[in-house]
């Protein structure tokens, strides 16, 4: 019978992250028969082209309205909102909540982006959410989220941290939330021809191994440390790779924001001017999506990002991936995905603790990927397992 999922949980496609998360959704639900997504966004023009293909349609987030986006939506009076809020929910068998982090107090919106789901749970529509990493220092938000959880149909999470938290702290039923793995595992990569292109177009020889950076423009806002910091490491960094491993290195903007502020592009552009003698190729073309990064960064012989997305890319495909994250979320994924065998300061390591390390950047060009590229061929076959076992689950309870 037909089937209407509503997807929340979705800001922007701008960010490669985002549309990694939608895209693999909405192909993989809409693969089956009678199966409509649409996604609620931010920037619903912009993301309709990005997420072509998938079986999506977007439309204007009548639920969380950001000001930081608002020329990016079309124009409406309040009350003209509230009714297609209603109609969008009442049309829907089905309320799907991604975007991995949203639901920690990072980025102060959660609450916000629990209305879908308490408006749903109200009019007795069943609500899921999936591949969810979780985590609050504000007692309110915690507490919103807590109660919308709990009437949740399905609820899935992306690493054993959020689990532990889950059933720990937030003392919800060990039954009723299972362990999964980001939806993006399940993003397909660009054809070949599409990332010998994008590389060409770089500036980088096809037939050349390269070793790939992903800044964070917006990372800083999340830490203690200034830009001038940030660029400092990463420029020392990015110096420090070509240097030990001898490979061109290919900088991978993972967010194209509006807003300069999370504008990864600034950012790679900035660290490619200081290093004029080292061979550096900023992969920011327009047009570039979250399938041509991951075919991208799955080609690299290392990675290393500020993304978790772009670290999730590589994964995924088998490429070793090395995160400097800001949240436990990157601690989480990381240590999931390499398993136990892998020591997680090899991986991750947090942000402000490798800008202050002298000796951090020596570290992790000294990796070896060999060996890291052979562990996580062991452990690729359960990540996307589990993330395509997501996607059977929200299938299952379409049809119950």
């Amino acid at each position: 019978m037909p089937a209407n999922i509503l997807i929340t949980g979705i800001t922007s496609c701008e960010s490669r992250g985002v549309e990694a998360l939608a895209r693999s959704l909405a192909t993989s639900l809409t693969a089956a028969p009678d199966t409509t997504v649409t996604v609620l966004t931010q920037t619903p023009d912009l993301d309709s082209e990005a997420l072509a293909g998938s079986g999506a349609d977007c439309t204007a987030d009548p639920f969380v309205v950001s000001r930081s986006w608002a020329t990016m939506r079309p124009v409406e009076t309040e009350q003209h909102r509230r009714e297609r809020a209603s109609r969008l929910v009442k049309q829907a068998d089905l309320v799907l909540a991604t975007g991995g982090d949203l639901h920690t107090s990072d980025y102060g919106v959660s609450t916000s982006y629990l209305a879908v789901l308490d408006r749903a749970q109200k009019l007795g529509i069943p609500t899921a959410m999936v591949g969810q990493s979780v985590g609050f220092t504000d007692p309110a938000e915690q507490a919103a989220f807590t109660a919308t959880a709990q009437r949740l149909d399905l609820l899935t999470v992306r690493e054993s941290t959020t689990l532990a938290y889950l059933t720990g702290p937030l003392a919800l039923p060990e039954d009723r939330v299972v362990l999964a793995a980001d939806p993006a595992f399940l993003l397909q990569p660009s054809s070949p021809d599409r990332t010998a292109q994008l590389l060409s177009a770089a500036g980088l020889d096809a037939a050349q191994e390269y070793v790939c950076l992903a800044p964070s423009r917006g990372v800083t806002r999340y830490s203690p440390i200034s830009d001038a910091q940030h660029l400092d490491a990463l420029t020392r960094l990015a110096d420090t790779l070509w240097r030990v491993r001898c490979r061109p290195l290919v900088l991978v903007p993972h967010c194209h924001d509006s807003r300069e502020h999370n504008d990864d592009r600034l950012l790679a552009r900035q660290i490619a001017t200081r290093l004029p003698n080292v061979p550096v190729h900023v992969l920011d073309a327009d047009g570039t999506g979250a399938g041509d990064y991951k075919a991208v960064l799955g080609g690299a012989e290392l990675v290393v990002s500020e993304r978790l997305h772009a670290s999730i890319g590589a994964l995924s495909s088998g490429t070793p991936a090395v995160a400097l994250g800001h949240s436990p979320k990157f601690h989480g994924v990381l240590a999931d995905t390499y398993g136990p065998d892998v020591p997680p300061g090899d991986v991750h390591r947090d942000i402000a603790a490798f800008t202050a390390d002298p000796g951090a950047a020596e570290h992790l060009a000294h990796l070896d990927t060999e060996k890291l590229r052979d562990h996580l061929a062991t452990r690729l076959p359960t990540q996307a397992a589990l993330a395509a076992a997501d996607i059977a689950r929200v299938r299952a309870l379409l049809n119950s």
